[in-house]
């Protein structure tokens, strides 16, 4: 790190904790991913509504990953030099309001437009806020930043219960009511988050070429952004192609919606105690288990999808959980390994992952179409259990704050 961004770490380090920002900024993220996650389970059924094919809707998921995730470094490069709340609100606002609209849509270009604006608005949100946990954390950032991200977590699961408890008792016409809330808690936060734009800090001229150029120079941030691409494909997966399956057998869309719900809201208690056990076992060993252990329980769960659905369900559960422990260690890992960067960390962690599977995301439908969700599944649990063997080269210990 050059002297110019010691001195503005510095001084960014000398902002106190401020507890009530880091409760409302994690309060937020889970709102903001609870619009992310709430298209899932009702996908299938908007779908059948307008008359599109699995291989369409997982074009407009694509395309909304792509929006959402890939600018997640613009946006948090912009954070880290523009200090205002901008992105925090607004990005609130925009996916509350357009992945509620998803109800009303009569064709797959109207769907598409709504997934890609209020994939743009779950992307302001992400870079931006967890930079301002970092900024307010003080010496509590990996807890804080668990939590944070648990809250996230559980936020993309209690999506799915609202969107399908809407869609099952009121019609999915009604789904945009869920926008309400959204918009009232933004305002909330426009209130209680403290503006850090007024705090004295110096000018930042790094561009932002010479930023990604410094990311991926950095061997140990080169396999941080792999091992959450890794995540991100087998949590997006399941949660997008199961429901296919699920609908196929006959499962309603609150069934479904409870099904993604607990898998991801498992995952969100192994994001929230991955801390404490990264010190039972140390942080490699959470990498290991996150990557390798999924594919053993995957092929033992679709074998027993009809055989024995409550104990295949039982073991997916599991799936979400594993799968979720290494979440937070990696993110403070690569904040802590270059900090000057934090926002735009963020986005290359928690946006840039999620959007390189979203590129792959419209194949991925595709092949599901033609030789079956269950093959796929298998196939892509598979992917991280091999390329685990990467972490052996990440650093013996953390960096420290």
């Amino acid at each position: 790190m050059d002297e110019k961004n010691i001195d503005l770490q510095e001084q960014e380090n000398n902002i106190p904790e401020n507890k009530k920002a880091v409760a409302w900024l994690t309060l937020g993220h889970g709102m903001a991913d609870s619009y992310s996650g709430f298209i899932n389970p009702i996908l299938p059924f908007i779908v059948s509504n307008i008359g599109a094919s699995l291989a369409m809707a997982t074009c407009a998921m694509s395309a909304s990953q792509l929006f959402s995730s890939m600018m997640q470094p613009v946006f948090g490069f912009i954070a880290d030099k523009w200090r205002k709340r901008f992105f925090i609100f607004w990005g609130i606002i925009m996916a509350s309001v357009f992945l509620s609209l998803t109800g009303l849509v009569h064709n797959i270009w109207q769907l598409a437009l709504c997934l890609i604006l209020g994939g743009v608005g779950v992307g302001f949100y992400h870079p931006q806020a967890t930079g301002f946990v970092v900024r307010y954390s003080g010496k509590n950032l990996a807890q804080n930043m668990s939590i944070f991200i648990a809250a996230g977590t559980i936020g993309y699961s209690v999506g799915p219960i609202i969107s399908s408890t809407i869609t099952q008792f009121l019609g999915i016409t009604r789904l945009p009511l869920a926008a309400s809330w959204g918009i009232v808690f933004a305002l909330l936060c426009f209130v209680f988050v403290p503006k850090i734009s007024d705090q004295p800090v110096k000018k930042d001229t790094t561009s932002f070429k010479t930023a990604v150029c410094d990311i991926f120079k950095n061997k140990t941030v080169r396999i941080l952004i792999m091992v959450s691409a890794l995540k991100s494909l087998v949590t997006s997966s399941f949660s997008v192609l199961l429901p296919f399956y699920w609908k196929s057998l006959g499962y309603s869309a609150f069934q479904i919606g409870i099904a993604v719900f607990l898998f991801l809201t498992v995952g969100a208690f192994g994001t929230y105690i991955s801390s404490k056990y990264e010190k039972v076992i140390g942080y490699k060993n959470v990498f290991y288990t996150s990557l390798i252990v999924p594919f053993i329980l995957t092929v033992v769960f679709v074998s027993l999808l009809k055989l024995s659905p409550i104990l295949s369900f039982i073991l997916f559960i599991l799936t979400g959980f594993v799968t979720m422990l290494s979440v937070s260690i990696n993110m403070v890992m690569a904040q802590r390994t270059m900090p000057q960067y934090k926002s735009m960390i963020s986005g290359f962690i928690g946006g840039f992952s999620w959007g390189v599977v979203g590129v792959f995301l419209p194949l991925i439908g595709f092949v599901a179409q033609n030789i079956g969700i269950i093959k796929v599944l298998v196939i892509i649990s598979f992917i991280p259990f091999v390329l685990s063997y990467f972490v052996k080269y990440l650093p013996d210990k953390q960096p420290q704050e």
